[in-house]
């Protein structure tokens, strides 16, 4: 599989694209905000230094003489109008060009900040503010030249004008973006590269799962996907397991079906086919042929009805079956069949007894439950001797009906009662089939408990005979 269509390279693919975004963000608010840090410890230390000047006694006196001491790099002047004209008072005569309007906001009482560009690689950040001598006169003969133009001159306000470059800063900011052009790229380049072998380990089981899933085969369902995690990918794997072996068991459930339903249909076959060829061998009487005759009609009738349970199970498992629900008396329909099968009783010299309240309410379909108690008493009859008695009882128990069929036949051995309602077993295989069970009564039964939302249960002692409960949820009439 290509690389670029797996889940491993859209997952790294969005990690790094992510990565790659919060570290450009990151990378800008520090940037920002180093900037701002920087330009505002800046202003901090001109405001200070310019409010430090301003406490000197003669300040512009000093400056003017050449006496002042800057610090290094700095740049201090002062800017006053004399007879109209604008004087710049600075450090060794260095002019600072600066807009006039900010001085004269400055000298009306307004202070304020702005950047100079001295040059491309070169600014120059200044504070401006506002200033008042404590000594407005300046004395030529002490403070100046004779040759000053200066002298004699009276200053009573002025503007303060401290300056430092931004070389530093700049220096600083520019190291920090070489910093974070390197450092990001990379940081993305190492992310991405263990984006993939993390994703790789991740999605390791999935390639455990996808492999194992490759050599599970249709004839080979007993191979298991061998994951130990206990995340997602662990729980994944146990699903699939699990599924696994519930196909596994409807396989080999299939596999015994089609050998049973095989079987089954094999014998009657069989004998059709048997006593058909005899018949059509030789001149046989009319007495023989009859006899043929209908043991091929017990054969076919035998197989006609394998072949419609098969048909009802069948219809059963793909979810096909049309029912109809309606309010039934159940006490009355186990009363209405029981009268049906009661001579059939006599013939076989059973007794059959009732026990059965007036009413008690279900919603069914009155099909399914005829046959899931036809089932039922045919069970009984089939496995109880001659003098033996079935017995029909109906009850309410909490929110449930329990119809309960009972018989003094051969009873069920305890470790077969678990396998009776599978398709096709049978307690007694040589008696069932000569007696034209098939084994597959009740399974319908079971399938038809269900559907009503209900259940079948049985208990049984061997000799002693077996009692069935369908227990089916009431319905609003009870």
């Amino acid at each position: 599989m290509n690389f670029i269509h797996t889940i491993k390279f859209r997952f790294t693919l969005w990690y790094v694209a992510i990565l790659a975004l919060l570290l450009t963000m990151l990378g800008n608010s520090v940037y920002f905000t180093f900037s701002h840090v920087l330009h505002g410890n800046l202003d901090d230390m001109l405001k200070n230094r310019a409010e430090q000047l301003s406490r000197f006694r003669d300040i512009i006196s000093i400056v003017a003489s050449g006496t002042f001491e800057e610090e290094i790099g700095e740049k201090v002047s002062f800017y006053f109008y004399s007879d109209d004209r604008l004087i710049c008072i600075s450090h060794k005569e260095l002019r600072t060009p600066l807009d006039p309007e900010l001085i004269d906001e400055a000298i009306a009482g307004r202070d304020s900040f702005s950047t100079i560009e001295l040059s491309p690689t070169d600014r120059l950040r200044i504070y401006i503010r506002p200033f008042k001598p404590d000594n407005p006169h300046i004395r030529p003969d002490r403070f100046f030249r004779p040759d000053n133009p200066y002298q004699r001159t009276e200053i009573h306000s002025a503007a303060l004008v401290v300056g430092r470059p931004m070389k530093d800063i700049h220096a600083a900011l520019e190291q920090l973006w070489r910093i974070l052009l390197i450092s990001g790229p990379l940081t993305v380049v190492l992310a991405g590269g263990g984006g993939v072998f993390l994703a790789g380990r991740a999605f390791k089981p999935v390639e455990e799962i996808t492999n194992t899933a490759r050599k599970i085969e249709e004839s080979d369902l007993s191979r298991r996907i061998d994951v130990q995690t206990k995340d997602e990918l662990g729980r994944l794997a146990a699903a699939l397991n699990r599924m696994i072996e519930r196909l596994e068991r409807a396989f080999e459930r299939q596999k015994q079906f089609t050998g049973d339903a095989s079987h089954e249909l094999r014998a009657p076959l069989a004998i059709i086919q048997a006593e058909s060829t005899l018949a059509v061998q030789k001149e046989r009487s009319p007495e023989e042929y009859q006899k043929s005759m209908g043991i091929i009609a017990q054969e076919a009738e035998n197989m006609s009805s394998v072949i419609n349970q098969l048909l009802t199970l069948a219809r059963a498992d793909s979810g096909k079956e049309q029912l109809k629900f309606e309010n039934v008396d159940l006490s009355q329909f186990a009363r209405d069949l029981c009268s049906d099968v009661e001579m059939l009783c006599s013939e076989k010299g059973f007794r059959l007894r009732l026990k059965l309240p007036s009413q008690l309410w279900v919603k069914g379909d009155v099909r399914s439950l005829r046959r899931l108690v036809h089932n039922l008493l045919s069970n009984a009859m089939r496995y109880t001797p001659r003098g033996g008695a079935i017995a029909v009882a109906l009850r309410r128990k909490d929110d449930q009906a329990v119809l309960s069929v009972a018989d003094t036949g051969i009873g069920i051995p305890p470790h077969e009662l678990p396998l009776i309602f599978e398709r096709f077993y049978r307690v007694d295989k040589a008696r069932s089939r000569s007696e034209g069970g098939s084994g597959l009564g009740l399974a319908i039964c079971r399938h038809i408990a269900a559907v009503h939302g209900g259940c079948i249960e049985v208990e049984s002692q061997v000799g002693k005979g077996s009692i069935f409960h369908v227990k089916l949820p009431l319905s609003g009439e009870s």
